[in-house]
């Protein structure tokens, strides 16, 4: 899973958009570095509407409650293995796929009574793109987003059945946009980042509060 990251260099983004060489404006005024994004909280994110944009998204999809169910559901991630199988995301990851900045993120490892967090980032560069899809505002939810997932790298593997899908450097403008990609090519897009160009390392407990946000979020204990 993914449901806490970091975007804590704002000024990255404007990197990884040339990097990718996308055509889109980006506009941080009013934006503050975040150090414990969490779900329903509202972040930058690349889309493409009629034309490639920087906006603010609510993180997680909300998804309609089931007759069993008491409420919705909301969703952080999409499974990368059944993007084009399951009706929450089949349409989003043919026609609305988008491009999540971050600077690192969170996975808790499990021992038998509690569960600690690690951090783990790309040493080589100050910021990634994580592959995203994306749903519309309606009537009563804001426009939102969820975090593609893959099998975890050998680094992830040792405390987490799961990873984010980083997209390479060549990899954001293949993966963003409202075309449909053959399921092969989607399949590679997903595959698990390269364990030897990411670093992890032990965080502070406080990050387990969703509402705690500082820059010790991300510092090695």
């Amino acid at each position: 899973m993914c449901t806490r990251y970091a975007l804590s260099d704002l000024k990255a983004i404007t990197t990884l958009v040339e990097a990718a060489n996308l055509d889109v404006y980006v506009d941080l005024i009013g934006s503050e570095p975040r150090f414990n994004v969490a779900l329903t909280q509202r972040v930058p994110v690349i889309t493409k509407r009629s034309k490639v944009k920087l906006e603010t998204l609510s993180f997680g999809q909300l998804l309609p409650a089931r007759a069993t169910a008491k409420k919705p559901l909301l969703l952080a991630n999409a499974r990368a293995e059944t993007l084009l199988t399951k009706h929450s995301f089949r349409d989003a990851a043919q026609h609305r796929r988008c491009l999540v900045p971050a600077t690192g993120f969170y996975e808790w490892e499990r021992l038998s009574t509690t569960r600690l967090p690690h951090y783990f980032t790309l040493p080589a560069g100050p910021a990634f793109f994580f592959a995203g899809l994306w749903e519309p505002e309606t009537a009563i939810n804001p426009a939102a987003f969820a975090i593609v997932t893959t099998s975890p790298n050998t680094l992830l593997g040792a405390i987490h059945d799961r990873m984010p899908v980083i997209l390479g450097p060549n990899s954001g403008a293949a993966w963003l946009g409202d075309d449909p990609l053959p399921p092969a090519r989607l399949a590679q897009l997903c595959r698990p980042f390269s364990a030897e160009k990411m670093a992890g390392h032990r965080v502070d407990p406080r990050v387990n509060n969703v509402r705690y946000e500082a820059p010790d979020c991300i510092a090695p204990v």
